[in-house]
């Protein structure tokens, strides 16, 4: 999964440049936050090995479950700091749950490559 991590970072960069350059400063860095999950990804292999040398009892699978939480729980925070910039009361919740829905799923299949069922 790391070269669909690489697609997903590329993309919602380009979105956020393209969003940058209309004038919509405020969005696109609204936009920023949806990377978070696939780098936690990206960087959750390499320390899950890391961790897995120092601590022998434990899988690094499950470091690497674990950083993957860890990425979407620090993305739904930002999400929640970055509504608070939004017009509308409609428009931030509907921007806190696409975006919360977008990386809980995304987790939940990066969680599955991890440990299948």
């Amino acid at each position: 999964m790391v070269v669909e991590c690489w697609v997903i970072i590329v993309l919602i960069l380009l979105m956020a440049s393209i969003i940058f350059r209309t004038g919509r400063i405020g969005q696109a860095v609204a936009v920023l936050p949806l990377t978070t999950v696939p780098f936690f990804h990206l960087i959750g292999g390499p320390l899950s090995r890391i961790l897995d040398s120092w601590f022998p009892t434990l899988s690094g699978n499950l470091f690497h479950v674990s950083i993957d939480v860890a990425g979407l729980v620090i993305a739904c925070v930002l999400y929640g700091l970055l509504a608070g910039n939004m017009g509308s009361r409609r428009g931030r919740r509907m921007y806190m749950i696409l975006c919360g829905v977008f990386s809980a799923l995304l987790t939940i299949v990066l969680v599955n490559s991890i440990l299948p069922l």
